[in-house]
């Protein structure tokens, strides 16, 4: 039979300790929780101003805003990865159904790039391309300046906008 030295049970007992402590403070994930980040959606909400070029000398300014659906999916180095699950872009009183997208929030340039695409009222395939830059304001507050456009068959819209997000 084999006698342990008194250095090899110190030993020992320390990897337990340490395999004990590790099990009880890091969390446990399971892969449904992390397959499934439907259970934290964020609405983004904006307004601001739609201008749609009719010739070379008239462009018109029209009320616009939009309501999106985004799902963070995961991370890419410093991109927040998320999808557009639905929402609407309303132009002049014209509501823009949105179905489906996907972007990301870069962190390091301060940037949101998004493109999604829906349907206009009358049955014709939208797309909708979003691109933003945010800066902090203090505390939990971010402003971003939104510039996007709306592509509706022949007519486009250029989009500009402004919004404040509470993080």
């Amino acid at each position: 039979m084999n006698k342990l030295s008194r250095k090899s049970k110190i030993l020992i007992t320390s990897i337990v300790a340490i395999a004990i402590v590790l099990a009880i403070t890091v969390p446990y994930v399971s892969a449904q929780t992390s397959a499934n980040p439907i259970a934290n959606p964020k609405t983004f909400k904006a307004q601001g101003y739609a201008y749609q070029s009719i010739d070379s000398s008239t462009i018109k300014k029209y009320p616009a805003n939009f309501t999106l659906t985004l799902v963070p999916t995961g991370t890419n180095g410093s991109a927040k990865l998320f999808d557009v699950t639905g929402g609407s872009v309303m132009v002049n009183g014209v509501s823009y159904t949105v179905t489906s997208g996907n972007g990301g929030l870069l962190t390091g340039r301060h940037a949101i790039l998004l493109q999604a695409q829906g349907t206009s009222p009358d049955g014709q395939t939208m797309t909708f391309k979003l691109e933003g830059r945010y800066s902090w304001m203090g505390g939990n507050l971010y402003s971003v300046r939104i510039g996007a456009k709306l592509q509706i068959d022949n007519t486009n819209y250029t989009l500009l906008m402004r919004v404040a997000i509470r993080r």
